[in-house]
């Protein structure tokens, strides 16, 4: 008997029916089972239950979903990616390179301060001419014979040392004054340079990083920083003016020959138009100048320029930052993008 009713539910499980209601199925054809002639149990004597009265639901009427049919593994979704905003600030180093000056020559004029000029030895005039001459030693005068004669008696010298060879007489005179003036100038440009200096500047960075998984978050970046650069010259020198004033003073010595004339040995105080008296020359035969320095002045011009550059540096970068971190120990970033420089600069001369 099980052997039976084994085969029996293979065969209802196996063999669906094609038939309609009133056509007798393949569960007919069998023998009723032992379990058909079973008085009904306890159980089945009782009345259907009130949630048997009812109409089963709406919703068992629908034919399940599509979105029903989704396995277990598609409805539990990934969460969304993490984002977050990073704010940082820190130091950099900034450097614009050297900065090169060229100083131009400065437009000034330099002037004249001393002026040459000669003052002759005073009362023994030129050194050709009848005219009266007072020496310090002495004096010669010409008189009515000179016109015809070049010569004269009105004429004196203090001491017969200043007669040589008898017929050679020297006179001398002093208080004339010299001055020599030496000028020089040259302008020429110049030129300098600021040194290569590296400068610590602050930053700002702002970035909003998205988690991607393994450590790893990606996302846009800003970054902004300012640097303050300077440099100075001063003493610069484009133009140089020099003047040196030598003042002399000037003594003369003439020299009068009145050969074949012989003059008194000693002392002599002659007068004009005296008869038989030494007559001599009315004018040197020759005179000679000495300069003895005096003094010596010296005037120097030059220009001293200052210049000075002042430069903010406004930085401003765009671009992409990647980071990663490991274990809440180790974080790097790294990043690429594009940079605006704007310098604001003030240079000044004096």
């Amino acid at each position: 008997m099980n052997l039976r009713i084994g085969f029996t539910l293979l065969a209802l499980c196996a063999l669906p029916a094609f038939a309609g209601d009133s056509a007798s199925s393949a569960k007919d054809a069998f023998p009723r089972s032992a379990k058909d002639f079973l008085h009904p149990s306890p159980k089945d004597a009782f009345a259907p239950s009130a949630k048997d009265a009812f109409a089963p639901p709406a919703k068992d009427a629908f034919a399940p979903s599509a979105k029903s049919a989704k396995s277990a593994k598609d409805i539990l979704l990934p969460p969304p990616p993490q984002s977050r905003w990073v704010l940082g600030a820190g130091l950099s180093l900034r450097n614009i390179g050297e900065i090169d000056f060229d100083t131009g020559v400065t437009n000034l004029t330099i002037p004249m301060l001393y002026q040459a000029g000669n003052i002759p030895v005073p009362g023994i005039g030129p050194a050709a001419g009848f005219v009266n001459r007072q020496y310090a030693n002495g004096f010669v005068r010409p008189d009515a014979r000179t016109p015809g004669t070049n010569r004269t008696n009105d004429f004196g010298y203090n001491s017969g040392a200043q007669v040589q060879g008898g017929s050679t007489l020297t006179l001398n005179a002093a208080g004339g004054e010299r001055t020599d003036v030496m000028r020089t100038t040259s302008s020429a440009a110049t030129s300098w340079s600021e040194d290569r200096e590296w400068e610590l500047a602050p930053y700002l960075k702002l970035s909003r990083l998205t988690e991607l998984g393994n450590g790893w978050s990606a996302g846009p970046a800003f970054h902004f920083t300012f640097a303050n650069i300077d440099g100075g010259r001063g003493g610069l020198n484009t133009i140089l003016g020099r003047e040196q004033r030598d003042t002399y003073d000037v003594s003369a010595t003439d020299t009068y020959n009145a050969a074949p004339v012989i003059l008194p040995a000693g002392a002599y105080v002659g007068a004009p138009n005296v008869p038989g008296a030494p007559l001599l020359p009315a004018e040197p035969t020759s005179r000679v100048l000495t300069d003895t320095l005096r003094s010596t002045d010296v005037a120097v011009w030059n220009d001293s320029i200052s210049e000075s550059l002042d430069v903010d540096l406004w930085g401003l970068s765009i671009g992409a930052e990647a980071a990663y971190q490991a274990n809440n120990k180790f974080y790097a970033t790294v990043g690429a993008g594009f940079s605006l420089n704007v310098a604001d600069w003030e240079g000044k001369r004096s």
